[in-house]
């Protein structure tokens, strides 16, 4: 049997080509915040994450708000190889002359389908010239499985795909390896979801939406991956940062019946 792809994702993806063009995040901001940012996320002071169409390799130079690094090892994700499948590779970097903080990466997970929309920051390398860039959005869908021809020739492929489908706001050109942070954010203090993969077009090669590595669907490979490497004893700053829906629900049952009791003693 075939596995099943969600309907809305039916649709051509592309990769957002390494332009050198000033042009990133549609509905944008400049900044010179999110400092982490580059073509990928520098997540510990040795280590990257970024996009595996991303093409770094070993004596590349890899450039964020912090300044440029020599690549010295270079992991791909598992099943990785051909876009969008698996859009994930580690980089690790020459040490710097000064320590960079470590981000915290969301260890959630999600099912796949639909669900009720989660305010996110993509933040960008490319942006007005040097500063680097943000937008406001939102995801509301997660797939293992895309398929990026509609079936024809290549089938579905595992992508662990955080969906926005917000036109307004999205990613295109320039973004790749570009950040997915959790909440509405204007610096790199939340937890980061995923990295900027993908734009996804309709059969008419139309904006439909943007497409986000969800880091933690790779979080044994990363972690195994940062052990076996001896060179450092650096390790991800894994979070628990999106709250299950039943934990809003029974927190909105106790604030409701708070309500409630306050209001009986006042009407006593």
């Amino acid at each position: 049997m075939k596995p099943r792809v969600p309907p809305a994702l039916l649709a051509a993806i592309a990769a957002m080509v390494l332009a050198t063009s000033a042009r990133a995040i549609v509905g944008g901001t400049p900044t010179t915040d999110f400092k982490a940012t580059g073509i990928g996320l520098q997540v510990t002071d040795n280590w990257v994450l970024t996009v595996q169409h991303a093409a770094f390799g070993v004596g590349d130079t890899y450039t964020n708000g912090y300044g440029s690094r020599t690549v010295l090892a270079r992991y791909d994700a598992p099943g990785s190889g051909t876009f969008p499948a698996s859009d994930l590779t580690l980089l690790r970097l020459v040490p710097g002359s000064f320590s960079v903080p470590s981000l915290a990466v969301s260890a959630d997970l999600f099912a796949d389908g639909s669900f009720a929309a989660l305010a996110v920051t993509i933040s960008s390398p490319l942006n007005s010239g040097p500063a680097r860039g943000y937008g406001f959005t939102t995801v509301s869908e997660f797939t293992t499985l895309i398929d990026p021809d509609d079936a024809d020739p290549l089938g579905p492929v595992v992508v662990n795909y955080l969906i926005s489908h917000d036109t307004a706001v999205r990613v295109q050109g320039g973004d790749s390896g570009g950040g997915l942070f959790l909440g509405h954010v204007t610096n790199h203090t939340s937890a980061l979801l995923g990295l900027s993969s993908a734009l996804l077009t309709d059969a008419n090669n139309q904006p439909m939406g943007s497409a986000f590595v969800l880091l933690a669907a790779y979080r044994p490979w990363i972690d195994q991956t940062l052990a076996g490497d001896l060179a450092d004893l650096q390790a991800i700053n894994w979070v628990s940062a999106v709250p299950e829906p039943g934990t809003w629900a029974l927190w909105l049952l106790g604030l409701g019946g708070l309500v409630v009791a306050q209001a009986q003693r006042r009407a006593r």
